[in-house]
């Protein structure tokens, strides 16, 4: 076992039926007052300060941040890149290297025909064929794929709990 599924099961330990409660309000709105959040949930405000309080610090909750739309900021085009690599290649490695990128929101390595899957929001097309061009002269890519989002029906990063 590595060390990341020693930590999720650390913390899949310490979230109980309670704290699910919790963060299913708190996922809906962050900036909901405890004690209001501790009325829908009919608990203590006390408790929904201290249970939110060790979620934070154990890592269960990473962070808190405004939810921005895209589209207001130019963002119209959403895509998808595959990349397979080289077999010489460390995946963990290369992974690690291109989420440094500051224009990539999410990096998998994912099984299959292709080894690593980015996720970007851009504001057209010219923007993500130029962002390609820069990925494609990383050493070590075999292939390169993308996939352009025609419309978001449906993007949210809240967990079901």
């Amino acid at each position: 076992m590595n060390m990341v599924q020693e930590e999720e099961m650390k913390k899949e330990k310490i979230v109980d039926d309670l704290d699910k409660r919790i963060l299913e309000e708190y996922q809906k709105d962050a900036t909901i007052a405890y004690r209001i959040l501790a009325k829908k949930i009919d608990v203590p405000s006390s408790t929904v300060f201290s249970r939110i309080k060790q979620m934070k610090e154990s890592g269960v909750i990473k962070g808190i941040i405004p939810l921005v739309d895209p589209i207001a900021l130019g963002k119209t085009t959403t895509a998808w890149i595959q990349i397979s690599l080289e077999n010489e290649v460390d995946c963990c490695e290369f992974a690690e290297k291109i989420a440094k990128q500051p224009y990539i929101m999410e990096v998998y390595e994912i099984a299959g025909e292709w080894d690593i899957l980015i996720k970007v929001k851009v504001e057209d097309n010219l923007t993500l064929h130029n962002y390609t061009k820069d990925i494609s002269t990383l050493p070590g890519i075999r292939n390169m794929a993308s996939i352009i989002a025609f419309k978001t029906v449906k993007e949210d990063p809240r967990i079901p709990l």
